[in-house]
């Protein structure tokens, strides 16, 4: 059995967690002994991390490292929860509308075809995506 860890999600929950915290790549390398570039090809997902400095970077970044790895783990509903939780929170009532649409269309397409396009998209992409729909919304 291959097992497929996706090293590009894992090095864009490590970078958006350093955001989080406010720390530089070379504060983090600082931290943990790893080199500022190493650690920009940890968030790029050009290099592979092993078990120990996942943990280390967890550790300094303060959270779990089942939210570092969630992306390659089967049982992880929890964090996916939180994540969503998190991004409703400053919503407007028109991207609550969207975000509600768009998760019914996923539910009836099925799991399947969701998996599909388990794609991490970058704020200024969601963005571009919203602002396309709702200029679809006003040319109907």
């Amino acid at each position: 059995m291959t097992l497929d860890i996706d090293y590009k999600a894992i090095g864009l929950r490590i970078k958006a967690a350093r955001g989080r915290k406010g720390l530089t790549q070379g504060h983090i390398a600082q931290l943990t002994g790893l080199s500022t570039p190493h650690i920009s090809n940890i968030e790029t997902g050009n290099t592979k991390l092993g078990l120990p400095t996942i943990i280390h970077l967890a550790n300094v970044l303060d959270v779990s490292v089942d939210e570092l790895l969630c992306d390659s783990i089967h049982r992880s509903e929890q964090v996916y929860s939180h994540e969503l939780s998190d991004l409703l929170q400053d919503c407007t009532v028109d991207e609550l509308h969207i975000i509600s649409e768009l998760a019914k269309v996923v539910k009836k397409a099925g799991i399947n075809s969701a998996k599909k396009v388990r794609k991490r998209r970058t704020k200024a992409e969601i963005a571009a995506a919203k602002a396309a729909e709702a200029d679809n919304e006003v040319a109907v």
